[in-house]
């Protein structure tokens, strides 16, 4: 059994997927297709990336994950496939992947020329992507098909937590669904730069945070502010029972400090 999965920024309301899907099932044998998430927002790479590291690479060898999000071509942007771990990901090299691999050994395949059969590209996973998932579903090795390439075209990363001998300057990274806000920075780094201190995280004139909470119902009151760890290992705020983004303001790219006493 193949397995391929489609992480985009589609959304629900057009024929993208089912078209993508029929594609797929009609010319690769014995197929799953899998849905990891078309809901990311418009063009954020940056929830892409965190979305593609969290979830794909926990799939069993050999699976191809198509990611389609901020897709065109342009002279800067070519169609790759990224060999890493014995997976496949077939994506555009807008700098999305140099946030997903950071610096990892990858192997490279620019496909851009390789399925050059129309001038336009407003559906690239359709004109190149799904031939390309087809291509390394017959045979492994059919990545050699396209160029090499030896580095990323454009290289960007989510930014690191910066930590200081009295504070941790982190900012939000990702939001789900339920308003929950992850920082850029893990929990082992995290009780590695407390070293046993404790610490204030303020999140507004009227909350102060100053401990971890194991789950959601750890906090003692329902409505009110925590800080726990997320299954990604990121630190998290979170409010029992309530969107935390939407009550308190907060958005990706928001600066969050905390103070080590």
């Amino acid at each position: 059994m193949q397995i391929v999965t489609l992480t985009t920024d589609w959304g629900q309301k057009d024929w993208y997927n089912g078209q993508i899907k029929g594609l797929l099932y009609s010319t690769i044998k014995d197929v799953t297709v899998v849905d990891l998430n078309h809901n990311i927002d418009k063009f954020d790479l940056r929830s892409a990336a965190f979305v593609v590291k969290n979830s794909c690479m926990n799939f069993p060898e050999g699976t191809i994950h198509i990611i389609d999000v901020n897709t065109y071509e342009d002279k800067d942007r070519s169609f790759i496939a990224v060999k890493y771990n014995n997976q496949y990901y077939i994506c555009t090299d807008n700098g999305l992947p140099s946030m997903v691999f950071e610096g990892n050994d990858v192997e490279i395949t620019d496909f851009t020329s390789v399925f050059a059969d129309s001038n336009y590209y407003t559906f690239a996973v359709l004109d190149v992507f799904a031939k390309v998932a087809q291509l390394i579903a017959q045979d492994k090795s059919a990545v050699r098909v396209g160029n090499r390439q030896e580095k990323f075209a454009i290289d960007k990363s989510i930014p690191q937590a910066s930590i200081f001998p009295t504070s941790i300057a982190c900012q939000v990274i990702y939001i789900d669904d339920y308003g929950n806000a992850y920082l850029n920075i893990d929990d082992v780094t995290f009780e590695k730069a407390l070293a046993g201190r404790n610490f204030e995280l303020r999140v507004d004139a009227d909350c102060t945070l100053t401990r971890i909470c194991a789950s959601y119902q750890d906090a003692t009151i329902i409505g009110k502010a925590l800080l726990t760890v997320s299954s990604t290992h990121n630190l998290e705020l979170a409010v029992r029972e309530d969107n935390f983004s939407r009550l308190l303001g907060y958005e990706i790219g928001s600066k969050v400090i905390i103070n080590i006493k």
